[in-house]
């Protein structure tokens, strides 16, 4: 929208506000008009080029410290007469009509913000010299405020009251209402509440409240109409994540209890009150409520001023009001005052999310109010939804604002994926890296891991509540030196879903998934290639021609196209090659990025190694499987399992056996069951195993932990200093346990155990006395390792319950995971 039309379009409302203050447009003489405009171009406020004071600042609410240096230099503009130049005269000419009950030079105008409840209002002063105000709606919705306004007057004018004062109705009929100036001397406004504050909400808590069952309540009527009608918007700019989070918080609150209600102002801020010396004065009243959840302008008073004035974040906006609720209002209690928190949430986020949905422009304070609204959402249900949910709906409400689009979304809708799969978002280069960070402060993230690669920035969330989410943002759709589409292209070309969340085009959808699978040599995945097939015959076909047009590849069907076949996959990789975008030296500079960032991923490591000891039987086997699937499937981790010792030189009977031959003849023999007894062979076994963990810690660090695997060794060299006959050899404990000195020490170390009848039940290869013995003398050495080793966790687990097994270790892993 141009300034033109914006000036057009105010100059209609302008004159038709005129005429209702009764003013006809002339010619010559009359009155000429000054104003100020809005940042878009619309006008804000106008007045009376012969006014000498700046009345218009009677709408303004000088609360902050920029206001108040806004509000002292325009007074001094006028003081100086500066006014006439800083303030343009606006085009037209009114002269009075004579039914004005206003003055007829000295007035300002406040044309309204745009919206379902917009009105104008005009403050003047009467004979006496007082201040008056009309309001004068522009809507019907605005006009059933403002009587409503008129009527919540005249009621807290007929109650006594101590605390504070409000204005007197002057007139009110349909289409106006006008009343008294309230402002006190020397008032002030406060962005913060004061004693008088409290005295007011206080004395409203005292004197109106009632008990009621709270489906009984027209509040609950209310909110239950709201968020029906917010539910069932088919096409709005209202986020799904901030909709779904309040479907989420109504659920949890039982209807039939019973809730404490009392008279709230519904529109309780720093703005619409004024701080006397001794008394608050408090006005526009449009959405007072008689019966209201406890401590509603509370609440409201801190919410709109955190979000609006200081921008502050929301849980320091939260602990604020608690602490606030706690302190003065002792008596209600916790689940009360809870409870009145989440229906404050409810009610006023519903009305206002209804209001923006009809209205055609949003100012940015919206934003602030939608993304502030959610984030205190998500605070309160974090108590009992998880935590990796709530970050789902946030990150894809603010995906739009970051001019991004979900890559490969397979799900029937974007914000409830797989519980195990990642997110893969395409944005520009600046948002991608503003995303991430938006990812690493997210209130309920217990530690994030950020990857920057050179197409993508990673980032892992580990959430307080165990849960966790990787999100790959990308800036290219890159494959090391050769780009497989155009990013601009395709962020101008997407398309929404059905909860409004952005996806990529189904073309470029199709072509990018194909390309990624086929480059890497493998086929598409059978979600993927489902999702495709799913799509009508003509879609199908139109994909196919799209392969056959932009790379001369021809499928009978999108089956065929989706298996891999090294031919094609020559053919297609030397397409991409000989594209424009990717001439040799564009790929060369790629490759070169893709390199040093590969090496740099060297120096950030975050693999570690986790070992898992106990005798034969004690479950080490299953504990590792449902660990290793845990961290590959919940943790998108790279996980490698090794048995026992690294392996860097094989099997001594390899030498006699061959390498298969002596893995088989060890998987068959019975541990234990060797008859070595010579100490000369059994120190020259020993050391041949010794070096093999000299040497391949080394190899372990290189191969994996340096590059972010998580290594599991079932069995480590714990069993060389308790249980040497298991590897057949005969050395002095005090020997073995001195050497631990030079091998490296694991993160974690987990000793599983189980009565003796339970791991004979399980496997009948050791004695009873065996087992009992083998358990405390592991128990007793890592007793021992605890407190010589402070880097290292050595914990002894009962292996009786996998589940509560499972649990713990995850808790210990999840500490370690960064």
């Amino acid at each position: 929208m141009t300034t033109t039309t914006l000036f057009d379009t105010d100059q209609q409302l302008l004159s038709g506000l005129m005429g209702r203050l009764g003013y006809v447009p002339v010619a010559q003489g009359g009155t000429q008009l000054r104003g100020i405009r809005n940042p878009n171009g619309s006008l804000r406020w106008v007045w009376a080029a012969t006014l000498r004071q700046p009345l218009f600042l009677e709408f303004y609410s000088a609360a902050s410290p920029k206001a108040r240096l806004f509000g002292g230099l325009v007074q001094l503009a006028f003081w100086l007469g500066l006014h006439r130049w800083l303030f343009p005269v606006l085009p037209g000419r009114y002269a009075c009509a004579g039914t004005q009950h206003w003055s007829p030079v000295g007035f300002a105008l406040f044309l309204g913000t745009p919206g379902p409840f917009r009105k104008a209002v005009c403050c003047y002063p009467d004979g006496a010299g007082q201040l008056l105000f009309a309001k004068l709606p522009l809507t019907p919705a605005a006009d059933a405020k403002v009587q409503a306004e008129a009527q919540a007057l005249r009621s807290l004018a007929a109650r006594p009251a101590t605390t504070y004062r409000v204005p007197a109705v002057v007139t009110a009929r349909p289409g106006l209402l006008a009343q008294r100036s309230v402002k006190p001397a020397h008032a002030r406004r406060a962005t913060r509440l004061m004693p008088a504050h409290f005295r007011f909400l206080q004395e409203q808590l005292r004197t109106t409240t009632t008990h009621q069952t709270l489906a009984a309540t027209p509040f609950w009527h209310t909110v239950v109409r709201q968020l029906t009608e917010l539910g069932e918007l088919r096409e709005t700019r209202i986020p799904y994540g901030l909709r779904a989070k309040l479907q989420l918080v109504m659920g949890s609150i039982e209807p039939e209890q019973t809730v404490a209600l009392a008279f709230a102002h519904g529109d309780f801020t720093p703005w619409n009150c004024w701080l006397g010396r001794n008394e608050l004065a408090i006005y526009d009243l449009e959405f007072a409520q008689d019966a209201a959840p406890q401590l509603y302008d509370l609440f409201h008073f801190g919410v709109q001023e955190g979000l609006l004035m200081s921008r502050r974040p929301a849980a320091q906006i939260r602990r604020q009001l608690w602490a606030q609720a706690q302190a003065h209002f002792p008596a209600i209690p916790e689940a009360q005052l809870r409870l009145a928190w989440q229906l404050y949430l409810l009610h006023q986020v519903s009305s206002y999310a209804l209001i923006y949905h009809a209205q055609p422009e949003w100012h940015t304070q919206v934003e602030w109010l939608l993304g502030g609204w959610s984030a205190l959402l998500t605070l309160e249900l974090a108590a009992h939804t998880e935590h990796r949910q709530l970050c789902l709906f946030d990150l894809l409400d603010a995906l739009p604002a970051h001019e991004g689009v979900v890559l490969k979304q397979r799900a029937a809708n974007a914000y409830y994926p797989a519980p195990t799969s990642d997110v893969d978002l395409l944005l520009p280069r600046l948002n991608a890296g503003e995303l991430a960070g938006w990812l690493r402060t997210f209130p309920l993230v217990r530690s994030a891991g950020v990857r920057r690669q050179a197409h993508m920035v990673s980032v892992d969330c580990f959430f307080q509540d165990g849960s966790f989410l990787s999100v790959d943002l990308l800036h290219q759709l890159h494959r090391k030196g050769l780009q497989l589409l155009d990013t601009d292209d395709v962020l101008d070309h997407v398309d929404p879903s059905a909860p409004g969340v952005p996806v990529l085009a189904l073309h470029h959808d199709f072509e990018y998934t194909w390309l990624f699978y086929w480059l890497n040599q493998s086929s598409m995945p059978a979600g993927h290639l489902h999702y495709f097939q799913q799509q009508s015959p003509q879609e199908q076909q139109e994909l196919l021609h799209h392969l056959v047009d932009k790379y001369n590849l021809h499928f009978d069907s999108v089956a065929s196209a989706a298996q891999y076949q090294p031919l094609i996959g020559r053919q297609l990789a030397l397409m991409i090659r000989n594209q424009p975008s990717n001439s040799t030296v564009r790929r060369l500079a790629r490759t070169v990025r893709y390199g040093l960032s590969t090496v740099a991923s060297f120096f950030r490591p975050n693999g570690f190694v986790v070992t898992f000891s106990g005798v034969d039987g004690a479950g080490k086997s299953t504990v590792i499987e449902h660990v290793k699937e845990r961290l590959e499937k919940k943790w998108r981790k790279r996980v490698v399992v090794i048995r026992h010792r690294p392996s860097v030189l094989p099997i001594l009977s390899a030498w006699k056996y061959g390498r298969a031959g002596a893995e088989q003849r060890a998987g068959a023999s019975l541990p234990r069951q060797g008859a070595n007894q010579r100490l000369t062979s059994s120190l020259a076994r020993f050391a041949y195993y010794y070096l093999d963990y000299v040497l391949g810690q080394g190899v372990v660090w290189l191969k994996y932990t340096c590059r972010g695997h998580i290594v599991l060794y079932d069995r480590y060299y714990f069993d060389f200093i308790n249980d040497s006959r298991r590897s057949n050899i005969a050395v002095p404990e005090r020997l073995t346990r001195a050497l631990y000195a030079f091998v490296n020490k694991p993160r974690l170390n987990f000793f599983l155990y189980a009565a003796p009848e339970v791991i004979l039940r399980r496997k009948q290869e050791l004695s009873g006395e065996t087992i009992v013995q083998l358990t405390t003398k592991y128990q007793d050495l890592f007793g021992q390792l605890a407190g010589r080793y402070r880097q290292s966790q050595y914990v002894p687990i009962e292996n009786h319950n996998l589940d509560d097994t499972l649990a713990l270790i995850g808790g210990y892993l999840q500490q370690e995971i960064k």
